[in-house]
């Protein structure tokens, strides 16, 4: 026969606590769940709610009609949860336009965006004849086509390979000479080119002269060489400056001086 002993009070007590404690740790963990729950639910509903949708798209470095075209560019469309917004995108295609050198696109909490541009900046424009010119920045991106015949900026006579946003490669050397001319001999020039057959680098002069610079080597000494010569050289039977070879500058006679038809250039 079996005999049953009394349970120790006190071990009942501790097992009790222990049961109480297993319950209100098992208590703690769904509260901390469904508030968890509760607060991602809530945050997604917030980020979906029309409190944080994209109101405001602000440009900046452009304005008026270019302002409306990077706007479009971006492809960003108002009422998209912020969240949403693919930025990266948005930045590669702003960048995408030709006049466009860099851009950035950063959300504005709780409601926008500002997209910064940084242009470029045109420096010669290309032109064959009388057709419209292609403005290039220092890099050779073809930028934008003017009509306007008055571009102030020095010609390079050389027509346009590609399209706008395309690095004129032929132009290249022509940009980096632009580049190094002086103030003081721009009024002495026309435009700028390559010589046919060798497309060496070439330099129209006011009046009838060129200038002959060859390869791209040693621009800055050959334009200093052509400012000794326009200083010291009667121009009016000058019909070409060879300024292949820095250190011997030559320059050439026009055969019509000798009949006395050649006419002086004068200083603009």
């Amino acid at each position: 026969m079996a005999v049953v002993g009394a349970v120790d009070p006190r071990l009942r007590q501790r097992r009790i606590a222990v049961r109480r404690a297993e319950g209100r740790r098992r208590l703690r963990i769904v509260v901390t769940v469904l508030v968890v729950g509760a607060a991602v639910g809530g945050s997604y509903a917030v980020t979906q709610s029309s409190l944080l949708d994209l109101d405001e798209i602000r440009v900046a470095g452009a304005d008026g009609s270019e302002a409306d075209v990077v706007r479009s560019a971006a492809r960003l469309e108002t009422g998209t949860p912020m969240i949403e917004l693919d930025l990266s995108s948005a930045t590669r295609s702003v960048e995408a336009l030709p006049w466009v050198r860099s851009a950035s696109v950063v959300r504005n909490w709780p409601a926008g965006v500002t997209i910064e541009v940084t242009r470029r900046i045109p420096i010669a424009a290309l032109r064959v004849g009388d057709g419209p010119a292609v403005l290039v920045d220092a890099d050779g991106v073809a930028i934008e086509e003017v009509t306007d015949g008055s571009v102030d900026l020095f010609t390079i006579a050389i027509g346009v390979d590609g399209a706008l946003g395309d690095v004129q490669t032929q132009a290249l050397p022509l940009v980096e000479l632009v580049q190094l001319i002086p103030a003081d001999l721009e009024p002495w020039i026309e435009t700028v080119g390559l010589r046919p057959g060798d497309e060496g680098l070439e330099i129209d002069l006011v009046g009838s002269a060129v200038a002959d610079l060859g390869d791209a080597r040693s621009l800055p000494e050959k334009l200093e060489a052509l400012r000794a010569l326009l200083a010291s050289v009667d121009l009016a039977c000058v019909a070409e400056f060879d300024l292949r070879v820095a250190d011997i500058p030559l320059a050439k006679r026009d055969p019509a001086c000798d009949a006395g038809v050649a006419a002086s250039p004068s200083l603009p």
